[in-house]
């Protein structure tokens, strides 16, 4: 089973349709100012140990991110991908989650008012 999702991930990753977020280790000032200017594909982004606290990231890609440590806690993430993500002690205390993909391929329904990730 495992064997099969890797191999699903890899040929999502490298399909035509998929691109690479160009800079993969950015700052949260970095991530805002992109996010602001439309970009919504941050997939295999580094952002271990990232603070966006209360930020608005809603629809973004996360898709094979590493987001390690990072604190997410009150921040918009309704209808973000984050299949394959990395999430171990990530801090999602408050965020909005409704329609987020989450590692496991389901689906979100709702806000979360107490989260932190130690898995994956």
């Amino acid at each position: 089973m495992l064997e099969q999702e890797i191999v699903s991930y890899n040929k999502y990753i490298n399909s035509e349709n998929a691109t690479r977020c160009e800079a993969t280790n950015m700052d949260a000032n970095e991530v805002l100012r992109r996010y602001a200017a439309g970009e919504r594909n941050f997939r295999q982004a580094d952002w271990r140990g990232i603070s966006l606290a209360k930020a608005n990231l809603s629809g973004v890609d996360l898709s094979g991110a590493h987001l390690n440590n990072a604190d997410l806690s009150n921040s918009d993430l309704s209808s973000a991908n984050l299949n394959w993500a990395g999430l171990k002690g990530a801090n999602f205390s408050g965020a909005n989650l409704k329609g987020a993909k989450m590692p496991n391929g389901r689906m979100h329904n709702d806000r979360l008012e107490s989260a932190n990730y130690f898995f994956s």
